[in-house]
């Protein structure tokens, strides 16, 4: 009798083991630490109850870390909850960076709300630039 008890509490836990790996996202909070994003397992959980894109939301906060831009967790999962398209604003605004034009997040959002592909327009932009140094 205690030896099937045993195995009932054993798969019991085993069970909760793995829906907690579910819900808690380990892959993505390791991904981010080693990349120098701060962001808790708890962020993370809560974004996966809140049907959040935990992936887009951590891939774009790596991405943006290491291009040097400041911005947060909140503002990218508002952005994405709302239908936006992630990796086309941060990609764009990094482009912009490292391009030297001014682009903030707000005017960002409002080129990927208009379907443009904001790093193919700071490419033509800066080929435009290019063009009127040159001639």
């Amino acid at each position: 009798m205690e030896v099937i008890q045993s195995l009932a509490f054993i798969a019991v836990v085993l069970i909760i083991f793995f829906i907690a790996l579910y819900f808690i996202p380990l892959g993505h909070w390791f991904a981010a630490t080693i990349s120098g994003v701060r962001i808790s397992l708890m962020e993370l959980l809560l974004m996966r109850l809140r049907r959040s894109p935990v992936k887009e939301i951590v891939e774009g906060l790596i991405v943006s870390t290491k291009g040097g831009l400041n911005l947060s967790r909140d503002q990218l999962e508002a952005f994405a909850l709302s239908g936006g398209n992630i990796n086309n604003v941060v990609n764009g605004m990094v482009a912009a960076k490292r391009a030297g034009f001014p682009l903030s997040f707000q005017n960002a959002i409002k080129a990927d709300s208009q379907g443009l592909d904001i790093v193919n327009s700071v490419k033509e932009k800066l080929r435009e630039t290019e063009k009127v140094k040159f001639e």
